[in-house]
């Protein structure tokens, strides 16, 4: 495979730099038409991968898949720009009570990727799919901005998909989308990090001078680039294998490559101050999102 970026997707790539450096990326995402290029170009789920990684670097989080890839995937329209979280009944949680001595019941609901600030949810069963407009959605994520919601229905659904094969479509997009945010936290992380040893002086002389740095920033550096093209392959292939592949693969990696970076950063790493913590959060949620690595990998060794 040919990954060299065509003239289209540099354009892309820079178009989206723009967007995610925005105060607020959601309407510019809008006015740009990115969240209904799915309906509109054969080639959408790749632009929207390469508007992900930018989103990533960033550390931006946006219902992405729910509004431009979940919800024209399975009902063939736009959704009119609002904010569209996703809910997989496989995900239901059971969470014990605040205290062994008596208090409220056990909460139970949906685990909602973007539920928070949410205008309807999609809920994923198994071979069918609900729209929502009455819920509560109530934020479990950790990070200010990360949409990760409690969900909780309040009423019946308002339409329904019962195509089963549109149904796995949809989170085959969402997961290969997710993989490109996540692709896009990775390679910051790593630029961040060769900025950092290249600056940090110990001893007189950088701290990349020495070898156990210089061989932790490569092997960072090889992450990203693996988790980049990884990405890229799972929006351009319609195969669910080389989905899997990837958001399988690019989950574990992200965990090596946020302990990577926070060794070779020291204390400086963990401080709000510094975008490092942001994004190693952010990586954190979005291992889970859609399938973490483990689900991909047991998926990847189902018989076909």
């Amino acid at each position: 495979m040919d990954f060299t970026l065509t003239d289209d997707e540099r354009a892309v790539t820079e178009a989206a730099s723009q967007v995610a450096g925005a105060a607020d990326p959601w309407p510019a995402l809008a006015e740009g038409g990115w969240l209904d290029i799915l309906l509109e170009e054969e080639r959408g789920l790749g632009y929207l991968g390469l508007v992900a990684e930018a989103l990533g670097a960033a550390g931006v989080a946006v219902p992405l898949a729910g509004t431009a890839v979940v919800w024209p995937t399975l009902f063939g329209g736009s959704a009119g720009a609002r904010r569209v979280g996703v809910a997989d009944s496989a995900q239901e949680l059971h969470l014990p009570p605040p205290s062994h001595r008596g208090g409220p019941d056990p909460v139970d609901g949906l685990l909602c990727e973007d539920g928070v600030g949410a205008e309807a949810v999609v809920v994923l069963r198994d071979g069918m799919a609900e729209i929502h407009e009455a819920f509560t959605a109530e934020p479990i994520g950790g990070l200010e901005g990360d949409g990760l919601a409690l969900l909780r229905l309040e009423g019946p659904a308002v339409d329904r998909c019962k195509d089963a094969d549109l149904v796995a479509e949809a989170r085959r997009r969402a997961a290969a989308l997710t993989a490109a945010e996540m692709a896009g936290a990775i390679d910051r992380i790593a630029t961040m990090t060769a900025a950092y040893v290249t600056e940090r002086q110990q001893f007189g002389r950088p701290i990349s001078a020495f070898q156990a740095v210089a061989h932790g920033a490569a092997r960072l550096a090889t992450l990203a680039q693996a988790a980049t093209w990884s990405a890229r392959l799972a929006c351009t292939s319609a195969d669910p294998s080389d989905t899997s592949a990837a958001k399988g693969w690019i989950s574990s990696a992200s965990a090596e490559a946020t302990a990577l970076a926070h060794q070779l950063h020291g204390a400086i790493g963990f401080t709000e101050e510094y975008g490092l913590q942001r994004l190693s959060k952010r990586l954190r949620t979005l291992r889970f999102a859609f399938g973490d690595d483990r689900f991909h990998h047991l998926a990847l060794g189902r018989p076909a």
